[in-house]
């Protein structure tokens, strides 16, 4: 009789623990992001600041990295109003951002709006890279738990300099800066 009491239990357990190893058993660790940032490009110079070479890494593009202190602040205000305006308020993920997006891409029926925050696309970008590609309610789960892990270990700009000096522009630019070089001709 006992048994029979426990077997939806153990029917339960089973199914979490199966979910759980779906979804985190090959999560990345937060920590773990250096070893996938974009290797800054080597510029050679003449002594008036004028480019004369640039070694691109092997893989990647134009990078150049700054700190969040040499970054413009119409800059740092723009990628937030564009991309994610509760950035300093929210733990890594915008819950009211990602039910706006489902209705949105619902009524819409196709994905048509994305609900990721600033901090959701670093870990997307940075950890999540073999699933770049794919749109899964796993890898956007995994993205929101890495998101707020990462919330809760770097600072607001820590994460907004990361942003900032790593996605892709376009024209083989990662980052404001050699976004600012390639296409503008001058420094960010």
């Amino acid at each position: 009789m006992k048994s029979k009491r426990l077997l939806p239990f153990t029917i339960l357990a089973a199914i979490l623990l199966a979910l759980w190893l779906y979804l985190f058993h090959d999560l990345p660790r937060v920590d773990a992001f250096p070893d996938h940032l974009n290797q800054p490009s080597v510029r050679i110079v003449d002594r008036n600041e004028r480019l004369l070479y640039e070694i691109l890494p092997s893989e990647g593009g134009r990078n150049a990295v700054l700190s969040i202190e040499s970054i413009p602040q119409c800059m740092k205000d723009a990628a937030i109003a564009v991309e994610d305006k509760n950035f300093y308020s929210n733990p890594g993920v915008d819950f009211e951002g990602i039910v706006r997006a489902l209705w949105i891409n619902l009524q819409g029926g196709e994905t048509l709006a994305g609900g990721s925050t600033i901090t959701q696309q670093v870990a997307r970008n940075l950890l999540l890279t073999d699933e770049l590609g794919t749109r899964s309610p796993r890898r956007k789960i995994r993205e929101a738990v890495l998101a707020w892990q990462m919330s809760r270990q770097l600072s607001k700009d820590e994460i907004l300099a990361l942003y900032l000096n790593q996605t892709y522009y376009g024209g083989l630019a990662y980052g404001v800066e050699a976004a600012s070089q390639t296409f503008f001709g001058k420094p960010a």
